[in-house]
């Protein structure tokens, strides 16, 4: 199939005015009038090489439509960029330098923060510049990974509770009988159970009315004859009323056989959860750190939009979360480890903010 170049050589329609063509080539080129001056300065001009000939005769009608004229003649391929090429990509570049950037387009990937977030200026000016919104893609696939080292490292931990504390503790359960909504075992009461080893309370089984709140012992469970308390933390106890069971029996059997299903199942379960609760904590953390952005700005004299801010922030997260989901995956847990977190974001923050100010 031929192909057709599309040639200015400076002339325009007797009709036209120059003043009003130069002004409508600017606006179809989207450039500055000066740098149309280029055209008829040095015709005759490649507008446009390798067109088709339907192509050819559309963008020749766009262009006469200007006031302007053009021709067309056959071509080998093309060696060089078009002068219609030269001014778009000028264009392109007019846009980055607003930016601060140097080029209209993002220059880096979803997969170069994982290294360049540590070190590379040029990419945190990239960020401000580019990352609206690729941002919060970037952080959702960050926290994927870290969720996955969160859900290995607690599968470790019920494999170790299962294979080495469980079996103690299972040893200890009575025969457990719900009938009607009211607990029954046939053991004396208050029955405790201990854990392997140093001896602390685990757990308490009291249907006499002797105990009734967890507050009266430091044992993490207690049964009632209706009630099932559990201690979360030292302020936080949940109750389960036990008395909407009509009829349930428990052994030392179905409690392993739940803990086996628990380790089975528990990353699919947990695993969402634990993606969603990080993404929306984060997100968070990432709005107030990009509020803290624009004060670093502001110090440093450079005008930056909030969007922008917030996805340095994000990027400024990166390396403490990739180290947090690290250390947990090597069972190290540093001391302030969190405090440290903080101030090791609020520097790349500030790194980022930075990058900015060198660029311009």
């Amino acid at each position: 199939m031929h192909r057709y170049r599309l040639i200015f050589d400076g002339h325009i329609q007797p009709q036209a005015s120059p003043g009003d063509v130069r002004q409508q080539l600017a606006d179809l080129f989207k450039v500055e009038a000066a740098q149309i001056e280029a055209l008829f300065s040095k015709p005759p001009v490649v507008l446009k090489e390798n067109l088709t000939y339907e192509a050819a005769l559309k963008d020749k009608s766009e262009f006469e439509a200007t006031g302007a004229l053009c021709r067309l003649e056959p071509q080998s391929p093309p060696a060089a960029a078009s002068a219609w090429e030269r001014l778009s990509r000028s264009t392109r570049q007019a846009a980055g330098e607003k930016t601060g950037t140097g080029s209209a387009e993002r220059r880096f990937g979803l997969l170069h923060p994982y290294g360049l977030a540590f070190f590379s200026r040029p990419f945190y000016a990239d960020v401000i510049a580019h990352w609206r919104g690729v941002a919060f893609v970037h952080l959702l696939v960050v926290l994927l990974f870290s969720s996955v080292a969160y859900m290995v490292h607690f599968q470790r931990l019920i494999t170790v509770l299962i294979t080495e504390e469980a079996p103690a503790l299972i040893d200890q359960i009575p025969d457990i009988v719900i009938q009607d909504g009211r607990v029954r075992v046939n053991v004396d009461e208050p029955y405790t159970i201990r854990r392997p080893g140093g001896g602390e309370v685990f757990a308490i089984i009291d249907t006499t009315g002797e105990i009734t709140s967890l507050r009266q012992t430091e044992a993490m469970l207690l049964l009632t004859e209706s009630r099932l308390a559990a201690r979360m933390s030292a302020r936080d106890i949940r109750v389960l009323d036990l008395r909407q069971i009509e009829s349930l029996q428990i052994n030392r059997e179905d409690v392993t056989q739940w803990l086996q299903e628990a380790r089975k199942w528990s990353p699919f379960v947990l695993f969402p959860i634990a993606l969603g609760f990080s993404f929306v904590l984060r997100s968070i953390q990432a709005l107030f750190y990009g509020g803290l952005g624009l004060v670093v700005a502001s110090m440093h004299q450079v005008r930056l939009s909030y969007s922008a801010t917030v996805s340095v922030a994000i990027m400024a997260m990166t390396p403490f979360l990739l180290l947090d989901a690290l250390l947990v995956l090597m069972d190290l847990y540093p001391p302030l480890w969190s405090i440290v977190g903080f101030f090791l974001t609020m520097g790349y923050l500030v790194f980022g903010i930075r990058s900015a100010v060198r660029n311009q």
